[in-house]
C-alpha cells in the first residue's frame, strides 16, 4: 500500500472556491507531512498550533489572542523560528501556485461557456467582436492593432530574490497540479503524483529561499533570462494564436499580423548608481540573450522540421523554394546523412540549413573580431516567409498558417536573436562630466561645466554639425569617461550586430536640452550618431526621465 492510499481533502468554508480550498488543503497537508518527516512532529505541531492561534486572532479581531501569539514567538529559539520561518515561507510559495492554478481553471471555465456571440470577457476575442460589432471592417480592425507597440520591460528589482531553484520547484509543482485537475488520473497515477508533489515539496524545504550572498549582475541576469526562456517565450505564440483565431471567427480570414508585442530589459544595462554594470557586464548580457535566443530558436527549428516532412514526389514544390537551397548550398556544407536522409523533402533541407547558419552563430558569439555577420534576423524572416509562401502555394495553408511554422515566426517577430532589447540608463551628471572632459582635452572649452545653458546649447549644436571626431582614437581619457566611451562602444558592437539588440539610451534627472545634447556628442564621438545632407542618424532612441516636478513641469 502507497503512503497517500486513502488521502481525501477537502474543501473548508473560507470564503474561497471549492476547487482552490482543495488544492490549498492538499498542498498544506503534504506540506505538513513533510514537516514532520524533515523537522519532527514537535515541530510540526508548533507549526500548527501557532497557525491556528493567528488565524482565531484574525478571524476574531481579539487584540488578546494577538498578544498571546507574540508572546509565544518571543520564548521561541532561534532553531524554532527558523523553521518557522521555512515552514510558513513554503507555505504561501504553495498558495501562490493554487491561486495561479485557480486563475486558470476561472479563465477555462469561462472559455468553455463562450460563444461566438458572447465570447469570454476581457479576451482577444472579446476584443475583436467588439470591433465588428463597432463596424470596423478588416482592414480598419488590422490598422487599429498596428498601432499598439507593446513592451513590458524587466528591471531587477530588488524584492524579487528568489533563486531560480526555487522558481524551478514552483514551476514543477504548477504542472504537477495542472495534470492533477485536468485528467482523470489512475490510483496509480494519483500516487505517483502526490509522490512526487511531496518530493518536490521536501526539496523546497531544505533550499535556502535566497542566495547566502547578494546576488551579482551576473545572476540577476539569468534570473530574467528564466522567465524570458520559460513563461514569456511560450505565452508570446499563444497570443498571436489567440489573435488569429478571433480575427478568423469574426472576419472570416486569417491575415499577416502586425507585430504588436516586444521586450525589453534593464537587467546588465542600468548603470545609473551601481557601479557593478560595467561595459564587461553589459557586453556579457548582450551575449548571453543572444545564445539564449539561438538555442530557443534552434530547438524551434528542430520541431518545424519534424512537423515539414512533405515529400518533393507527392506535392508539387515551387521552384523558388529550390532556388533557395541552391543559394544555401552554395554557402554551407550539408552532410552527407542529412543529403541522404532529406532527399526528396525540400522544406526539411532548408531548414536544416538555417539551422546551421544558427548553429555556427552560437559558436561564434564572444568572439566579436571574428563573428561574420552575413545572417541577421531579417535573413531569417525571409526565410521563414519563404518557407510560408511555398507552402501556401502547394495547398498547406492551413499548415502554414496555423501550424508550427506560424509559432516560429511568432517567435522570430517578437524576439529576433536578442531576445529583448537592453535599455541603458545612465545619470547626466555623468555625460556632463565626460564632455567638459572630451571639450577640454580636444581645446574646445576649459571649463563646459561653467557655462550657462544657452551657450551650451550653442556649443554643443555647432559640435554635432561638425562632422570631425573631437578626438584621435587613441587618446588616453579620465577612467570616468573611459567607461562612458567604452560602453557607447558595446552599444555599437551590438547594435551593429543585431539592431534591435539595444533598445532605448535613457538619461536619469533630464533637466534641460543640454542634457540631451551631451549624449549625442558623446554618442557622435562613438560612431553611433552622424549628421548627414541635413538627417541624423543613429541606432539610439534617446529618452529623457523627468524625476522632479520641476523638471516635469519645464520638460516642454
Amino acid at each position: 500500500m502507497n503512503r497517500w492510499s486513502g488521502l481525501k481533502v477537502e474543501a473548508e468554508g473560507t470564503g474561497i472556491s471549492k476547487p482552490l480550498s482543495e488544492q490549498v488543503n492538499l498542498l498544506g497537508t503534504l506540506l505538513g507531512q513533510a514537516i514532520r518527516d524533515e523537522a519532527g512532529p514537535e515541530i510540526f505541531e508548533l507549526v500548527e498550533a501557532l497557525r491556528r492561534l493567528c488565524k482565531r486572532a484574525i478571524q476574531e479581531d481579539e487584540p488578546a489572542l494577538r498578544a498571546e501569539a507574540a508572546e509565544k514567538i518571543a520564548t521561541l529559539k532561534r532553531g524554532e523560528i527558523e523553521a518557522l520561518l521555512r515552514a510558513y515561507t513554503a507555505f504561501f510559495h504553495l498558495v501562490n501556485q493554487a491561486e495561479q492554478q485557480e486563475i486558470v481553471r476561472i479563465n477555462r471555465e469561462r472559455a468553455g461557456g463562450a460563444t461566438e456571440a458572447a465570447p469570454r470577457d476581457e479576451s482577444l476575442a472579446a476584443s475583436i467582436h467588439h470591433l465588428k460589432q463597432h463596424g470596423l471592417s478588416l482592414e480598419e480592425a488590422l490598422a487599429l492593432l498596428a498601432r499598439l507597440d507593446i513592451q513590458p520591460t524587466f528591471t531587477a528589482h530588488p524584492t524579487e530574490a528568489r533563486r531560480r531553484s526555487i522558481l524551478y520547484r514552483q514551476q514543477h509543482i504548477a504542472g504537477l497540479l495542472t495534470e492533477q485537475r485536468r485528467c482523470a488520473q489512475t490510483p496509480t497515477e494519483a500516487a505517483h503524483t502526490l509522490e512526487v508533489i511531496y518530493n518536490e515539496i521536501s526539496v523546497l524545504l531544505a533550499t535556502d529561499p535566497i542566495r547566502a550572498e547578494r546576488p551579482t549582475v551576473e545572476d540577476e541576469v539569468e534570473n530574467g533570462l528564466y522567465f524570458l526562456r520559460n513563461a514569456v517565450w511560450e505565452t508570446v505564440p499563444r497570443i498571436y494564436d489567440d489573435l488569429r483565431r478571433a480575427l478568423r471567427l469574426y472576419y472570416g480570414t486569417v491575415p499577416p499580423l502586425p507585430s504588436l508585442l516586444l521586450f525589453r530589459s534593464w537587467i546588465g544595462s542600468d548603470r545609473d548608481g551601481n557601479p557593478n554594470v560595467t561595459p564587461a557586464v553589459t557586453r556579457t548580457t548582450v551575449a548571453r540573450h543572444r545564445r539564449t535566443a539561438l538555442d530557443l530558436l534552434l530547438l524551434e527549428l528542430r520541431d518545424l522540421r519534424r512537423e515539414l516532412s512533405l515529400s518533393d514526389r507527392l506535392v508539387p514544390v515551387p521552384q523558388k523554394l529550390f532556388d533557395g537551397i541552391a543559394r544555401d548550398a552554395a554557402e554551407l556544407t550539408l552532410s552527407a546523412d542529412a543529403q541522404r536522409q532529406f532527399r526528396h523533402e525540400p522544406y526539411r533541407q532548408k531548414l536544416t540549413y538555417m539551422m546551421i547558419r544558427l548553429d555556427q552563430m552560437r559558436g561564434e558569439i564572444g568572439a566579436a573580431e571574428r563573428e561574420q555577420h552575413r545572417y541577421s534576423s531579417a535573413d531569417f524572416m525571409e526565410d521563414l516567409a519563404l518557407i510560408e509562401e511555398c507552402l501556401v502555394e502547394s495547398g498547406f495553408k492551413e499548415l502554414a498558417w496555423h501550424g508550427r511554422l506560424a509559432r516560429v515566426m511568432d517567435l522570430a517577430r517578437t524576439f529576433g536573436f536578442h531576445l529583448a532589447a537592453l535599455d541603458v540608463r545612465q545619470h547626466s551628471r555623468v555625460h556632463e562630466r565626460a564632455v567638459s572632459a572630451l571639450l577640454h582635452s580636444a581645446g574646445v572649452e576649459d571649463d563646459y561645466t561653467a557655462l550657462p545653458e544657452e551657450k551650451r546649447v550653442v556649443l554643443l549644436s555647432r559640435e554635432l554639425a561638425n562632422p570631425r571626431p573631437l578626438l584621435p582614437p587613441d587618446t588616453l581619457l579620465p577612467d570616468e569617461v573611459q567607461e562612458m566611451m567604452d560602453t557607447l562602444a558595446v552599444i555599437r558592437e551590438a547594435v551593429t550586430r543585431e539592431p534591435r539588440s539595444i533598445g532605448s539610451y535613457i538619461i536619469s534627472m533630464t533637466h534641460t536640452v543640454s542634457d540631451l545634447l551631451e549624449v549625442m556628442l558623446l554618442a557622435k564621438e562613438a560612431g553611433l550618431w552622424r549628421l548627414r545632407d541635413g538627417t541624423v542618424h543613429c541606432p539610439l532612441e534617446i529618452v529623457p526621465l523627468f524625476e522632479t516636478i520641476e523638471d516635469l513641469e519645464d520638460a516642454g
